[in-house]
C-alpha cells in the first residue's frame, strides 16, 4: 500500500541541475543466489501497472544504472519513468513529464531523501537527435558513471556510446489485429520485457519478475 501511495502527486524538480555528493543511505539489497533469468516479461493492464513497474526498479536501482526503453510512441516509457523517478525520491507529487524538447529532465535529490541520497536522476529523451549528438549536450561519461539514467529512444545515443551494461526494458501495446491502427490511452494494456545486458543488473534480474511487483 505504501508504494502506491508513493506514486502520485505534483512538486518541480526537474529542471535543476545542481546534484550533491552520491552519499548512499540505504542498504544495499541481497540478490539472489539462483541463476539469472534472460529476462522478464509483465503483463501491465493499466498505467498504474507501469507505473508500479518503474517504482519496483528504483527500489533496485545503483547509482551508475543505466535503463534503456525502447518502444513506440505511447508505450509507457514516460509513464514508467515516472513511476521510478516518484519512487526513487520518494516523493509521491514529483511531476515527470516527457523531456521530448528539453532532451534531458534532471531530478537532484536536493533535500537528501532519495533512496540513495545525493544521487541524481536523468530522463533522457533522444528522439529528436541525430545519432550521437546527445554527447554535445550531456556529460555521458559522468552522468553514467555518477548518476541513475534512463533513457528514452537509446539508439540514437550512438554506438561509442550505449553502455557496456544497462537494463533494456522493451514496452509494447497489446493491440489485437482488429485494434492496432486505433490510438492508445494511457490505460492502454501493454507488455514490458525486461531484459539484463552485461552483469550489472543480472544478479537483480530475478527480482523483478512479475510476482515481486506490487
Amino acid at each position: 500500500m505504501l508504494l502506491a501511495a508513493m506514486l502520485l502527486g505534483v512538486i518541480p524538480r526537474a529542471l535543476r541541475h545542481t546534484a550533491r555528493g552520491a552519499a548512499l543511505r540505504r542498504p544495499r539489497a541481497r540478490f539472489a543466489s539462483c541463476a539469472a533469468p534472460a529476462a522478464v516479461v509483465h503483463r501491465l493492464p493499466t498505467s498504474a501497472d507501469t507505473l508500479a513497474l518503474g517504482a519496483r526498479i528504483a527500489q533496485l536501482a545503483q547509482p551508475g544504472d543505466k535503463i534503456l526503453l525502447r518502444g513506440d510512441y505511447g508505450a509507457g516509457k514516460t509513464c514508467l519513468t515516472r513511476g521510478f523517478v516518484r519512487a526513487w525520491l520518494q516523493s509521491p507529487d514529483e511531476p515527470v513529464t516527457s523531456p521530448s524538447y528539453l532532451i534531458d529532465n534532471v531530478y537532484p535529490d536536493d533535500d537528501g531523501s532519495a533512496l540513495c541520497a545525493g544521487v541524481t536522476v536523468h530522463h533522457m529523451d533522444l528522439w529528436r537527435l541525430a545519432e550521437g549528438k546527445v554527447t554535445e549536450l550531456v556529460d555521458l561519461p559522468k552522468v553514467f558513471a555518477e548518476c541513475v539514467s534512463l533513457i528514452e529512444w537509446p539508439d540514437r545515443l550512438g554506438a561509442a556510446n550505449v553502455p557496456a551494461a544497462y537494463l533494456a526494458v522493451d514496452l509494447v501495446h497489446d493491440a489485437t489485429p482488429d485494434d492496432e491502427e486505433e490510438d492508445f490511452d494511457d490505460d492502454a494494456p501493454r507488455t514490458a520485457t525486461l531484459t539484463a545486458v552485461g552483469d550489472a543488473w543480472a544478479p537483480r534480474l530475478a527480482q523483478l519478475a512479475p510476482e515481486d511487483v506490487g
